[in-house]
């Protein structure tokens, strides 16, 4: 009975033992196969890593190239105020009424044609020129606009002498943008050949300009900081190039303020200086309203969500805006599609795009009703 019992006992013992076996070999294997993912995931892992990493530098090396890209297109639009120093100022001249310096002017064309503001030509017989090495030479004005302040003269002598200067090249003024660095090059407080530098602080800016006789609005202008002084107007705005984006023709009152001069865009002046060229004289385009801008109150009566557009004060009889039927207290927002926000952005599309004759379209509110009216610019 006893060995039954012991055989039995082994033979539990072996079963057992085979069990265990048996389950530490399965456990085994599970084990290897759990490895084996595992190293397989952290194989993926580290490829993924890696990828990632080379993918990371990649992005940083093009940020590094877009960062060098940029910092040399700030030295590349920076000024080298010397070298165009030299290359312009020939172009240059003083503007005298035979006693002493008035203004300043420059080459515009290439049969002598001299750029100046009207303002400066003005009521001044004899006028004279003077090139940069000294030369003096009377001249005659062959036109003026006074509503841009733009006059032409010309040499008078039999044979020119400013026929062999270089003249002066404008440039496209509706790719200025506000903070290009800027130069002017002129003439101030009897100081021949100054130049001082700034930026552009605005584009198409409207102003109130003091005349002697006057006030007149002027559109198409723009705003710098480069300093400027009596002698100055007519002076060029150059840009990093060399190239004119305006001619100065006005600041703000030393008593008012400082660091606000104005300049006439070098479109508004190929425009003019063009049609007076070829005919003597500039239509200046006119709808005949007197506008103003928005106030927060004014936009409050009138349940308007902003102030952008041009309130209509006054329309002038028998002129283009009252023939159209443009009245007092429509709020004009747009012409021939371009947003009105302000006055300036009004008179300045009219000084740079329309002509006498010419068809515009007016967008104006009334009554809350957004209205288009066709308008016949006129003449001033």
């Amino acid at each position: 009975m006893v060995n039954k019992v012991l055989i039995g006992i082994v033979a539990l013992a072996l079963i057992l033992a085979g069990a265990s076996g048996a389950y530490t070999f399965y456990l085994g294997e599970q084990l290897a196969v759990s490895q084996r993912q595992q190293a397989t995931e952290i194989g993926a892992l580290h490829e993924e890593m890696a990828a990632q990493g080379e993918e990371t530098l990649a992005r940083i090396d093009a940020l590094d190239n877009e960062l060098r890209g940029i910092a040399l297109g700030m030295e590349q639009s920076g000024i080298n105020a010397g070298e165009l120093y030299q290359e312009v100022s020939p172009g240059i001249v003083r503007i005298s009424d035979g006693e002493g310096v008035i203004g300043s002017g420059f080459v515009f064309a290439a049969e002598g044609h001299i750029l100046t503001p009207q303002h400066v030509a003005e009521g001044h017989d004899p006028i004279y020129i003077i090139s940069a090495d000294g030369h003096a030479s009377p001249a005659t004005v062959i036109g003026a606009c006074e509503y841009s302040d733009i006059a032409v003269l010309r040499e008078s002598l039999p044979t020119p002498a400013f026929l062999s200067i270089p003249p002066l090249t404008l440039t496209d003024s509706a790719k200025v943008k506000a903070g290009e660095p800027v130069i002017v090059i002129g003439n101030p407080l009897e100081l021949p050949g100054t130049i001082t530098s700034g930026i552009v602080s605005q584009i198409n800016r409207f102003a109130q300009v003091g005349y002697d006789s006057e006030t007149r609005g002027v559109a198409n202008l723009i705003q710098f900081d480069a300093a400027v002084n009596f002698g100055n107007s007519g002076s060029p705005l150059l840009n990093s190039q060399g190239e004119v984006i305006g001619m100065v023709i006005a600041r703000i009152d030393p008593s008012v303020g400082e660091g606000a001069y104005f300049a006439a865009s070098s479109n508004k002046l190929q425009r003019v200086t063009h049609s007076i060229i070829e005919r003597g004289y500039f239509d200046y385009p006119w709808l005949g309203v007197e506008i103003t801008n928005l106030t927060p109150e004014a936009a409050r009566e009138r349940n308007l969500e902003t102030i952008n557009g041009a309130l209509v004060m006054t329309v002038i009889t028998a002129a283009p805006a009252e023939a159209a039927g443009i009245k007092a207290d429509d709020i004009i927002v747009a012409i021939d599609g371009a947003p009105v926000n302000e006055v300036a952005d009004l008179t300045s599309y009219l000084g740079e795009h329309a002509s006498p004759g010419d068809a515009v379209t007016i967008t104006l509110i009334r009554y809350g009703l957004t209205v288009e009216l066709p308008v016949t610019v006129g003449k001033r």
